[in-house]
């Protein structure tokens, strides 16, 4: 099969057009009861399962950017963004350079007068190929309402964390180290 990618101006690559590259496929691993969907911006990933009884209130969403040559992934993020109050830090996945944003927002209140609910969203912005332009943006959202459900937001985010110190390019070239056999494909 040929993996086809949207490039400026809307113009369709292949892989083997573009040589494949090791960025063009990735792989990181999530605990069982997590699926992934393909979308057409991308792919989301949600839990399926009930955690010790409890609906795991997150989602990853996985998207692809091309084109955006000459630019850091703090501008890179600050164009998908916005420029707000969100805190970043420089980062690396298994190689590449990115960007880590995290903000906490609070949601529109319920018109039936429930409690306040807020989300914290996690963004990785990580640099694919620098002289095409290409980029992987993962972000992760959680909600709460409460201290208790923020207590476990807060974990989330541990988990999401932890989750992208799983991250490995497995393109074509590619030389994953460590990779444990359970994976959930990106970019497929």
């Amino acid at each position: 099969m040929t993996r086809s990618v949207a490039g400026p101006m809307g113009e369709r690559r292949t892989a083997e057009q573009t040589g494949g590259k090791p960025t063009d496929k990735w792989a990181f691993l999530l605990p069982p009861g997590w699926a992934r969907i393909a979308t057409d911006a991308g792919a989301m990933y949600l839990p399926t399962e009930p955690m010790a009884g409890m609906t795991v209130p997150a989602s990853i969403t996985e998207t692809e950017l091309f084109g955006v040559v000459g630019r850091s992934p703090v501008e890179v993020a600050t164009s998908i963004l916005g420029d707000s109050d969100e805190e970043n830090e420089l980062v690396e996945l298994d190689g590449r350079p990115g960007v880590r944003v995290s903000s906490t927002v609070q949601e529109p209140p319920a018109a039936d007068g429930g409690p306040a609910v807020f989300a914290r969203e996690v963004t990785y912005v990580v640099s694919r190929h620098e002289a095409d332009g290409d980029w992987l943006v993962l972000s992760f959202r959680t909600t709460w309402n409460s201290p208790g459900t923020e207590r476990l937001a807060e974990v989330l985010v541990t988990f999401f964390d932890a989750v992208l110190t799983t991250f490995r390019w497995t393109g074509h070239g590619a030389r994953p180290v460590s990779l444990p056999e359970r994976e959930v494909p990106g970019s497929a």
